[in-house]
């Protein structure tokens, strides 16, 4: 087997200046962040553009009656025959990556009705993350000087010949996550009308579950919602007593769980969000908890 060098577009770079206090984001822009992105494959031209600091109409403006126009402006936008694929955001080497502000910052734009990207990055000049909209943890994460070593899985995942590869995407989104991901962990209520009811589930100890699609704007996600006794006891009338009798039995070492068919039934749910996330072989989401069935 042959050897090969590994492709560093950073070769060069002395990264003792990243320590310098004069290193700040305008030069981790332009001497770390410009030739990834050029290494990627992307420009100034067309057809695989790069957008510099384009204004996004921020999307909570209404004050009152009042309304005021506020913009938020991601450092990098790109986009593919004219079609937005991807966000990169540049930070100062003081700056946190990694569960910060900046994150949920950048997931922002990446699910702004204007852009709407499966990728979003932020790099500070000493490490570089990537992120999927629908996972929390990064996909790929690692030390700047590390980026030859990672440099093909970056590519596979935002290079322009992959980044709209459906392959990545087989999930829907988790509206827990995204909550979670725009910074809403301390919802006191969070009200959903008419949510359908095909299944329910028992989890351990007392709990029960049920889950469905809920539309934002043009996404769908997926919403599961966990729920305690006193809530499962105000479904008494809402759904057939025999799904109630059922669910109401418990057995050692067996759950029970109630599918409806094609028989819907509706509830206002009144929820908080929930705090541990949950995982199985397919996915990583965050459960909303239910308060109380309001009808």
């Amino acid at each position: 087997m042959k050897a090969e060098k590994l492709y560093n577009v950073l070769e060069g770079f002395d990264f003792n200046l990243i320590n310098n206090p004069e290193f700040q984001e305008d030069s981790v822009r332009e001497e770390i962040v410009v030739p990834i992105i050029k290494g990627l494959g992307y420009s100034a031209n067309k057809p695989n553009q790069i957008i510099r600091s384009r204004k996004l109409l921020h999307p909570f403006v209404s004050i009152g009656s009042k309304r005021k126009d506020i913009y938020i402006i991601p450092d990098y936008l790109f986009e593919v025959d004219g079609k937005p694929a991807w966000i990169l955001d540049a930070k100062a080497p003081t700056e946190e990556i990694i569960k910060s502000k900046n994150v949920e910052q950048a997931y922002s734009y990446a699910i702004h009705s204007e852009v709407r990207v499966n990728f979003f990055a932020l790099c500070n000049g000493k490490e570089f993350a990537l992120y999927n909209i629908e996972k929390v943890e990064p996909i790929l994460h690692c030390p700047i000087q590390a980026l030859p070593v990672y440099w093909a899985t970056l590519k596979k995942y935002v290079s322009p010949e992959k980044v709209f590869s459906e392959n990545h995407f087989k999930l829907a989104k988790d509206l827990g996550l995204h909550l979670k991901r725009l910074g809403f962990e301390s919802f006191e209520s969070l009200i959903f009308p008419d949510v359908p009811i095909t299944q329910i589930g028992q989890l351990d100890p007392d709990m029960f579950s049920l889950s469905g699609g809920i539309k934002i704007d043009e996404d769908r996600y997926v919403v599961t919602f966990d729920f305690g006794q006193e809530a499962f006891e105000q479904l008494i009338g809402k759904i057939p007593d025999e799904a109630i009798q059922l669910l109401s039995k418990r057995e050692k070492g067996y759950r029970q769980a109630v599918n409806f068919g094609d028989t819907v039934y509706k509830v206002t749910i009144d929820s908080i969000i929930g705090k541990v996330l949950q995982e199985n072989e397919d996915e990583i989401f965050l459960p909303l908890i239910i308060t109380r069935i309001i009808r």
